[in-house]
């Protein structure tokens, strides 16, 4: 996705990020690229597949949209750390997905 339309917050960035393809940028005070990162995928297509052998439908409790439909979810950000392991994935259908980025509680359930 590109920002052309403009900044963003910091939130909907970490939303978008979730299953996307990454690359930083750092720039100066005049707007110059001074670092430019490595695009890395979130969640390779090998722990996706694993994922979806654990967890056949959407995690949020009663909801039962099949995995094929859902999103890989980090359940600690990657961004503030958390590793792309299957001990830190679930799967979310987009509903249940986008409420977890706008931290909505709800139980995780395997």
């Amino acid at each position: 996705m590109d920002t052309d339309a403009g900044p963003i917050t910091a939130e909907s960035a970490r939303r978008l990020a979730c299953n996307a393809t990454i690359s930083t940028v750092a720039v100066d005070g005049r707007s110059g690229p001074i670092v430019a990162g490595h695009a890395r995928r979130v969640v390779p297509p090998a722990s996706r597949r694993a994922l979806e052998a654990r967890q056949q439908h959407c995690t949020h409790p009663g909801c039962d949209i099949p995995a094929r439909w859902c999103d890989a979810h980090h359940v600690v950000h990657w961004a503030d750390g958390g590793p792309t392991t299957l001990a830190n994935l679930q799967l979310l259908c987009r509903r249940h997905h986008r409420a977890a980025h706008y931290h909505q509680a709800y139980p995780r359930r395997q």
